[in-house]
């Protein structure tokens, strides 16, 4: 019988490297209706094979009071290159992957809005399931040097 190994997700952590928060009003015993917008995207560092990136662009209003855009970056790696099997970028890359960022996402703007005051209140996104395939983003020409180092951000 022989035994297959099995393909290993790690986790190397989120680094939010841009946020941006204006207050039009501090909310006073308001319970504002959120919109809440997430756009994910992956990247394959071609020098790095079985490392990948998640760059997720999170965007929250609350009419009328604030507004929160934050960019995260998370860094996974596979034990095996997903260029070799096309279905691990369905199962762990488009799926899991943003799923377990997600969560580091959602403890962060509620820690952040806690910090203001009477401004924001603590505010707590729901949870959020990932489905689909992500866009990826590719470097248009990678005949030239790209400073890419937010995106490579290796273990």
């Amino acid at each position: 019988m022989e035994i297959e190994d099995q393909i290993k997700l790690r986790f190397h952590g989120v680094d939010i490297i841009k946020v941006d928060f204006t207050s039009f009003q501090p909310i006073r015993n308001s319970n504002p209706e959120l919109n809440i917008a997430v756009d994910a995207k992956v990247f394959y560092p071609k020098e790095i094979p079985k490392i990948f990136n998640i760059w997720m662009d999170v965007h929250i209003l609350a009419k009328e009071y604030f507004n929160i855009s934050l960019i995260a970056l998370g860094t996974f790696e596979l034990n095996a290159d997903p260029s070799d099997d096309p279905s691990l970028k369905k199962r762990f890359i488009n799926i899991n992957a943003p799923a377990i960022m997600f969560p580091y996402i959602r403890s962060f703007v509620t820690t952040f809005t806690a910090s203001l005051g009477n401004i924001t209140g603590a505010v707590i996104i729901p949870t959020k399931f990932f489905k689909g395939d992500l866009e990826e983003i590719i470097v248009e020409n990678p005949s030239e040097p790209v400073d890419t180092t937010l995106l490579t951000n290796q273990p």
